[in-house]
């Protein structure tokens, strides 16, 4: 049962969705070799707001794969042996977003991977991007309290999906999860994707 807070708390999501929305954003997902201060992007993807694919590519890791995270991903490290480098890459993915609003679920996240790989390479990270976190709208709009934290319940991108209806799959892989991500704004926003 939604109280009058939950119902004010969403309308605020859905005009926040539609506001961005507007501004016809670009939505990224990267894919990596674990969670940690040491991992680094190994699948990365870039969307725009029609849902054409941008950029998508492997990116080759310094390190290796992790099995357990290869479970996830399922990207191996022979996936990636010919895949180009972090630093190869960069130019180009810097260019595409340069200027532009990045919708990301969990941006913190994947904007922290983007740094460390950056440093794996000795990299300076100067990097002032325009970004969105939906995963705190969504969190805003399904208005589930966590007494914990204090703060609105977070939800993984699958939950997020599943609980919208939206019948496109969390695959753990990049272009999949930016293609989510773009139909969860949407949905927000309750304008068709």
């Amino acid at each position: 049962m939604n109280t009058p807070i939950t119902q004010t708390l969403q309308q605020r999501a859905i005009e926040t969705a539609r506001i961005i929305l507007a501004e016809k954003p670009v939505y990224l997902d990267t894919e990596t070799t674990g969670l940690g201060p040491e991992a680094e992007i190994l699948e990365i993807s870039i969307i725009d707001d029609d849902g054409a694919v941008l950029f998508e590519s492997l990116v080759r890791p310094a390190g290796s794969i992790p099995a357990d995270v290869t479970r996830i991903h399922g990207i191996k490290d022979v996936d990636v042996q010919t895949a180009r480098s972090w630093p190869a890459i960069w130019p180009e993915v810097r260019s595409i977003l340069f200027g532009r609003l990045i919708v990301i679920y969990n941006a913190e996240f994947d904007l922290r991977m983007m740094a460390q790989s950056h440093a794996r390479y000795r990299l300076p990270w100067k990097e002032r991007f325009r970004t969105f976190d939906l995963l705190k709208l969504y969190a805003e709009y399904r208005g589930e309290w966590d007494p914990r934290r204090q703060s609105y319940r977070y939800h993984s991108l699958d939950a997020a999906g599943k609980q919208c209806g939206i019948v496109l799959p969390n695959a753990h892989r990049a272009t999949a999860d930016t293609l989510l991500t773009r139909a969860l704004l949407h949905y927000i926003a309750g304008v068709p994707y």
